[in-house]
């Protein structure tokens, strides 16, 4: 097989599978306990059907927007995916070797194994968000933040859905601990177990403690999408974390449906879970979101080669984004409107 010889996302899994060890691509693929909601997210997606329009005169299409003061090319960005060195030796430092110059927003936390640091100094022009995990003391949550502004980053975002490791049976059950794989330059959060002595008046004390857009990562229902509004988050991230943490069987579309009627003229909302075409993107843009992240598609192309392959994932979701906007009647984002979504 060539490098970067993939043609669709279902290839790259496939390919990704047979060139890594079979303990980290379980690892990957697992969704929590028997996988119900990794898989909903798919489903869903699967099952929403989208309503046409033809005869719209489509001379120029272009769906990039303004996100936090910056003009992004993409609806797509990268969601935080954690221990990225057991796919590449320099993991989070590779990926975002991807989106340097590109105008397009990856995410990388404090879960990550390379530090934001190391990210930054081989990556100075890429648009960088920071996830925290609220794994230790409010002070150490504040020298992250002040870490993330003085790296330049473009915004801080909060994971809120992961206190404690989810039991997964699929990788579990071969007896497989990420933990122990791949290079760290990231230094482990002082206290996991503090993230259960946290409330909403984190947030708050937070928007107090920086000048950076807070986006808020978890978010998969109406009384939590509210709690965030009303402390004027930047953004709600509507994302179950890919079905890893919480067996819910709750899909992000079916959040995502609920949450959006809530949207507020300054609070953005971004979306992940289940994408691996172009039309599950419009799917997500029609239900009411500004951005759609992607997570373990970008993996099979870091498995593959490197920053190279994650190019290569954004490429094709792009281009076939780019025909099904053509073919669907769609001009723009603003054209990607709950009319035309059906369940």
């Amino acid at each position: 097989m060539k490098k970067n010889s993939f043609q669709t996302i279902r290839q790259a899994e496939i390919f990704a599978k047979s060139n890594i060890r079979k303990g980290s691509f379980e690892w990957l693929q697992a969704g929590a306990e028997d996988n119900l909601t990794r898989d909903k997210n798919l489903y869903d997606l699967k099952i929403a059907k989208i309503l046409p329009k033809h005869l719209t005169g489509l001379k120029k299409l272009d769906f990039s927007s303004n996100i936090f003061g910056k003009k992004i090319k993409s609806p797509l960005i990268l969601s935080p995916m954690g221990h990225q060195s057991q796919f590449h030796k320099n993991g989070e430092i590779e990926t975002a070797k991807a989106f340097n110059n590109m105008q397009r927003i990856s995410f990388f936390s404090t879960q990550g194994r390379m530090s934001l640091k190391d990210i930054r100094k081989r990556n100075k022009n890429a648009y960088l968000g920071w996830e925290i995990f609220p794994f230790g003391h409010t002070n150490w949550i504040k020298n992250e933040i002040k870490n993330a502004e003085k790296l330049k980053c473009l915004s801080i975002c909060l994971c809120i859905d992961a206190n404690v490791r989810s039991h997964r049976y699929q990788d579990r059950e071969i007896d497989y601990d990420a933990r122990k794989f791949g290079t760290r330059t990231n230094p482990t959060p002082p206290n996991p177990k503090l993230a259960l002595n946290y409330d909403w008046s984190l947030v708050t004390w937070i928007k107090k403690n920086t000048k950076l857009p807070l986006v808020i990562k978890g978010i998969m229902t109406k009384k939590d999408a509210q709690e965030a509004i009303k402390r004027k988050v930047d953004a709600i991230w509507v994302s179950n974390h890919g079905g890893r943490m919480f067996n819910s069987g709750i899909s992000s579309l079916e959040a995502l449906r609920e949450v959006s009627n809530l949207k507020s003229k300054t609070t953005k909302i971004f979306v992940d879970g289940g994408v691996r075409k172009g039309s599950d993107i419009i799917k997500y843009l029609c239900a009411g979101a500004d951005l759609v992240g992607i997570g373990r598609p970008a993996m099979y192309g870091l498995i593959l080669d490197g920053a190279a392959g994650v190019r290569r994932v954004f490429e094709i979701l792009e281009s076939e984004l780019s025909t099904a906007m053509i073919n669907g009647g769609f001009k723009n984002l603003k054209h990607m409107q709950k009319s035309r979504i059906k369940k």
